[in-house]
Protein backbone atom coordinates (compact mmCIF):
# COMPACT_ATOMS: atom_id res chain seq x y z
CA UNK A 1 0.00 0.00 0.00
CA UNK A 2 1.79 3.33 -0.80
CA UNK A 3 0.80 6.70 -2.58
CA UNK A 4 2.77 9.96 -3.91
CA UNK A 5 1.14 13.39 -3.55
CA UNK A 6 2.47 16.47 -5.84
CA UNK A 7 2.65 19.75 -5.42
CA UNK A 8 0.94 22.72 -7.79
CA UNK A 9 3.37 22.26 -9.43
CA UNK A 10 3.18 18.48 -10.74
CA UNK A 11 6.05 17.62 -8.80
CA UNK A 12 6.00 14.35 -6.35
CA UNK A 13 7.25 16.04 -2.57
CA UNK A 14 6.17 12.83 -0.26
CA UNK A 15 6.11 9.33 -1.19
CA UNK A 16 4.12 7.18 1.19
CA UNK A 17 4.47 3.61 1.50
CA UNK A 18 3.27 0.95 4.51
CA UNK A 19 6.40 -1.39 5.01
CA UNK A 20 4.89 -4.39 6.10
CA UNK A 21 8.09 -5.64 7.61
CA UNK A 22 8.76 -3.00 10.00
CA UNK A 23 5.21 -2.48 10.67
CA UNK A 24 5.37 1.09 10.32
CA UNK A 25 4.05 3.36 7.72
CA UNK A 26 7.13 5.68 5.94
CA UNK A 27 6.74 9.20 4.43
CA UNK A 28 9.97 10.60 2.87
CA UNK A 29 9.10 14.14 1.90
CA UNK A 30 11.37 15.95 -0.79
CA UNK A 31 11.17 20.13 -0.99
CA UNK A 32 8.53 22.08 -0.67
CA UNK A 33 5.01 21.57 0.07
CA UNK A 34 1.80 23.68 -0.42
CA UNK A 35 -1.18 24.01 1.72
CA UNK A 36 -3.28 21.53 -0.84
CA UNK A 37 -0.64 19.21 -1.21
CA UNK A 38 -0.51 18.65 2.47
CA UNK A 39 -4.28 18.05 2.83
CA UNK A 40 -3.98 16.11 -0.01
CA UNK A 41 -1.45 13.97 1.31
CA UNK A 42 -3.42 13.85 4.76
CA UNK A 43 -6.00 12.76 3.87
CA UNK A 44 -4.86 9.92 1.97
CA UNK A 45 -2.61 9.17 4.92
CA UNK A 46 -5.11 8.62 7.49
CA UNK A 47 -7.14 6.29 5.02
CA UNK A 48 -3.97 4.62 4.75
CA UNK A 49 -3.49 4.40 8.57
CA UNK A 50 -7.05 2.81 8.91
CA UNK A 51 -6.63 0.26 6.27
CA UNK A 52 -3.14 -0.99 7.23
CA UNK A 53 -3.82 -1.11 11.10
CA UNK A 54 -0.93 0.69 11.74
CA UNK A 55 0.13 2.85 14.92
CA UNK A 56 3.21 3.88 13.79
CA UNK A 57 4.27 6.77 11.73
CA UNK A 58 7.70 7.11 10.50
CA UNK A 59 7.89 10.60 8.54
CA UNK A 60 11.19 12.19 6.83
CA UNK A 61 10.92 15.42 6.57
CA UNK A 62 14.72 16.00 6.18
CA UNK A 63 14.84 17.09 2.76
CA UNK A 64 12.33 18.96 2.85
CA UNK A 65 12.71 23.32 2.39
CA UNK A 66 10.72 25.68 3.89
CA UNK A 67 8.11 25.56 6.75
CA UNK A 68 4.60 24.33 6.81
CA UNK A 69 3.43 26.38 9.40
CA UNK A 70 0.35 28.28 6.67
CA UNK A 71 -1.16 24.48 6.94
CA UNK A 72 -0.76 24.49 10.86
CA UNK A 73 -4.05 25.21 11.95
CA UNK A 74 -6.09 22.19 9.26
CA UNK A 75 -2.98 19.91 10.91
CA UNK A 76 -3.60 20.34 14.56
CA UNK A 77 -7.73 20.61 13.84
CA UNK A 78 -8.11 18.20 11.38
CA UNK A 79 -5.63 15.42 10.53
CA UNK A 80 -4.80 14.80 13.88
CA UNK A 81 -7.90 13.75 14.93
CA UNK A 82 -8.64 12.07 11.83
CA UNK A 83 -5.32 10.00 12.33
CA UNK A 84 -5.76 9.63 15.91
CA UNK A 85 -9.58 8.16 15.19
CA UNK A 86 -7.83 6.07 12.65
CA UNK A 87 -5.73 4.53 14.83
CA UNK A 88 -1.69 6.17 14.88
CA UNK A 89 -0.38 6.04 17.84
CA UNK A 90 3.15 6.85 17.56
CA UNK A 91 4.60 9.46 15.46
CA UNK A 92 8.59 9.79 15.03
CA UNK A 93 9.21 12.64 12.74
CA UNK A 94 12.78 13.64 11.49
CA UNK A 95 13.31 17.23 11.09
CA UNK A 96 14.97 19.23 8.32
CA UNK A 97 17.75 21.16 8.37
CA UNK A 98 15.35 24.09 7.56
CA UNK A 99 14.78 25.96 10.94
CA UNK A 100 11.59 27.09 9.87
CA UNK A 101 10.61 23.19 9.20
CA UNK A 102 12.03 22.45 12.26
CA UNK A 103 9.86 24.98 14.52
CA UNK A 104 7.11 23.79 12.99
CA UNK A 105 8.04 20.61 14.18
CA UNK A 106 8.23 21.20 17.29
CA UNK A 107 5.10 23.90 17.58
CA UNK A 108 3.30 20.67 16.32
CA UNK A 109 4.59 18.63 18.77
CA UNK A 110 3.64 20.46 21.60
CA UNK A 111 0.10 21.43 20.24
CA UNK A 112 -1.44 16.99 19.54
CA UNK A 113 -2.24 16.00 23.32
CA UNK A 114 -1.80 13.23 24.88
CA UNK A 115 -3.47 10.58 22.25
CA UNK A 116 -0.61 10.98 19.97
CA UNK A 117 2.96 10.34 21.05
CA UNK A 118 5.18 12.24 18.82
CA UNK A 119 8.78 12.84 18.84
CA UNK A 120 11.36 14.79 16.71
CA UNK A 121 15.06 13.68 15.66
CA UNK A 122 17.79 14.80 14.14
CA UNK A 123 18.28 11.68 12.12
CA UNK A 124 16.31 8.32 10.77
CA UNK A 125 18.35 5.74 12.25
CA UNK A 126 17.25 7.13 15.79
CA UNK A 127 13.59 7.51 14.69
CA UNK A 128 13.70 4.16 13.75
CA UNK A 129 15.11 3.22 16.91
CA UNK A 130 12.36 5.21 18.94
CA UNK A 131 9.50 3.27 16.88
CA UNK A 132 11.16 0.05 17.22
CA UNK A 133 11.16 0.67 20.98
CA UNK A 134 7.60 1.31 21.15
CA UNK A 135 6.54 -1.85 19.15
CA UNK A 136 7.84 -4.22 21.97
Amino acid sequence: MNFNTKNNLGRVICKTEYQADNNWIFCDWEGYANVDAIKNWGLEFADLVKKAKCPYLLNDDSKSTGPWTQAMDWIESVLIPKVIESGLKYYAHVVSANTFSEMSAKELNMNIGGHLEMATFKNIEDAKEWLKSKQS
